[in-house]
């Protein structure tokens, strides 16, 4: 679902919305298809996987994170990593390390290829986007800025590698 409505930067920075939160594009308000099942699932998977690197790789891992890409852009992030450092105060403006975006059954990964685009172009060294229906899983980089199919999410420095197969097992 695609529904937009405009508003200014700040009224948007102080608005709690009913159901998920919006991204915010240029004026306009943009909302985001709320995640089923298989997407939570998989969202909590990930997480959990994370956090248990959290400590040793000086990580801080957010999900659902409104990220400041620009000062008329804000993107809302599945699951957004950084590493150890100060990355904002109430909305990051450093970019994540990693983000992590899982598609729900209405997405279509064209219409998510200007978020992936943005996120790297804003400094994020890694956006992994995860299809639970399709069980298939693509690494973005600046090397790779047009994502490869991969069995195995990966990052480098620090690394960082989760087996497509462990995280799919959650789903029946």
């Amino acid at each position: 679902m695609d529904i937009r409505s405009l508003m200014s930067v700040e009224e948007y920075l102080h608005t709690s919305f009913d159901d998920a939160d919006r991204e915010y594009l240029d004026g306009e308000v943009v909302e985001r298809n709320m995640g089923e099942l298989p997407h939570g699932m998989i969202q909590g998977r990930l997480i959990f996987l994370l956090l248990e690197l959290a400590d040793a790789l000086s990580l801080r891992v957010v999900p659902e994170i409104r990220i400041q890409i620009s000062p008329t852009c804000f993107r809302v992030a599945d699951v957004a990593v950084w590493r150890a450092g100060d990355i904002g105060q109430r909305i990051p403006t450093v970019p994540p390390f990693l983000v992590v975006e899982i598609l729900s059954a209405e997405d279509r990964l064209v219409r998510l290829q200007p978020k992936i685009q943005e996120y790297l172009q804003h400094g994020t060294a890694w956006v992994w986007v995860i299809d639970p229906e399709e069980r298939r899983a693509l690494c973005y980089s600046p090397a790779s800025p047009g994502g490869m199919l991969v069995d195995e999410l990966r990052t480098e420095n620090p690394a960082i590698a989760v087996s497509l197969t462990d995280l799919l097992s959650v789903l029946p």
